[in-house]
């Protein structure tokens, strides 16, 4: 298994044992309602340590996604970029072409 699939593995076991409360828990206030059902309240201030603590689970749900990206090859990149810029010059060109094509026209036909 390469280093990157072990990298991602641990990541994502890591978001688990976060989302599924095995981290430390977060002191919120918290309501019952007539069904039972707990509903979230606001979360305390815990100070330094709550906020270091979603600070690091946003990291690692951070982490988590960006290995989902799939990133386009040296190749692919250095082609798309090579289109975007030869349809941005032909779109310059045809617009400035227009742009004094029209000028010429309502000058000649002011004067």
């Amino acid at each position: 298994m390469t280093k990157k699939k072990v990298r991602k593995l641990q990541s994502r076991e890591n978001l688990q044992a976060v989302t599924q409360g095995n981290d430390k828990p977060v002191k919120s206030h918290s309501s019952t309602h007539a069904s039972g059902r707990v509903e979230a309240g606001p979360a305390l201030s815990s100070g330094v340590m709550g906020w270091v603590d979603k600070a690091k689970s946003f990291l690692l749900e951070v982490r988590v996604e960006f290995d989902k990206i799939t990133w386009p090859s040296r190749k692919e990149a250095i082609a798309l970029t090579t289109a975007v810029l030869a349809i941005t010059f032909f779109f310059t060109a045809y617009l400035g072409i227009v742009d004094i094509s029209l000028t010429k026209l309502v000058s000649f036909l002011i004067y």
